[in-house]
């Protein structure tokens, strides 16, 4: 979400509104997850939940009993940690979706490796390139690099949908909840703070009201795929069958083994 600055009362109103409403709908999946046991599967998912609780916590005490200063290194510190247990997610997911071939799992992550290095080196020069409009040099470096952040995790976000769906390889339910939230509040938030590097303080508020909205959105959805009964797995695409899969898994495997 964007860093908070001066806004005008009613979208003020409207976006502590759905601050206020995150630690609920996140106590309700931390919830769900315990007593599914799903803490065991998605064990870094678990501890990003509960972090954007503490999170909430330390943010919500600063901003109303502390001063500007404290809530500030608050935030850019707490968006450190929450930017490592992202990333530690999106590994998660990748683990998920190909863990049954052990073969494409090391073909995956050597790919998972090698996007995030390049998406990486394009996000440190498009931050280098882009002129912001910002006075403050510190905020226009914050949102440069969390634009970037947000190309990476996008990218490799899409590098999972695209191989998933090339491989014909099912998801889990909340694998997918997961993947698809993620893919929801990136986009969301790589758009918002694309235009807030571009014209600095000028429609801050909106934007930031935006980017709080997507988090709340991909937050249903995770919370619709812990809480839905149906536990059949989900198909992207029909295009490969298994035992082709399982033919290229046991080549990979012979490969890997010279």
């Amino acid at each position: 979400m964007l860093f908070c600055g001066g806004q005008s009362t009613m979208l003020h109103i409207s976006e502590y509104i759905l601050w206020v409403a995150l630690p609920v709908l996140q106590s309700a999946m931390g919830y769900r997850m315990w007593t599914r046991q799903l803490y065991r599967d998605y064990p870094l998912f678990f501890a990003y939940t509960v972090e954007q609780l503490l999170r909430f916590i330390a943010l919500f005490y600063c901003y109303h009993w502390s001063s500007r200063g404290a809530y500030s290194q608050a935030y850019f510190g707490l968006n450190a940690v929450e930017a490592v247990l992202q990333l530690g997610v999106i590994s998660e997911l990748f683990f998920h979706t190909f863990r049954r071939y052990a073969g494409i799992t090391h073909l995956a992550s050597a790919l998972l490796r090698w996007a995030a290095v390049i998406l990486l080196l394009i996000a440190v020069l498009l931050a280098a390139l882009t002129s912001s409009s910002d006075s403050d040099l510190v905020l226009a470096a914050f949102f440069a690099m969390e634009r970037s952040l947000q190309i990476v995790q996008g990218g490799l976000l899409f590098l999972l949908f695209v191989l998933t769906s090339a491989l014909g390889l099912r998801w889990r339910q909340p694998s997918f909840g997961i993947a698809l939230g993620f893919g929801i509040f990136t986009s969301v938030n790589l758009a918002a703070y694309s235009l807030r590097v571009q014209f600095g303080m000028t429609g801050h508020e909106i934007l930031s009201f935006i980017s709080s909205a997507g988090y709340n959105c991909a937050v249903l959805v995770w919370l619709v795929s812990l809480y839905a009964r149906e536990p059949t797995l989900r198909k992207l695409s029909p295009h490969i069958p298994t035992w082709d899969l399982e033919s290229w898994n046991q080549a990979l495997l012979n490969l890997l083994r010279r």
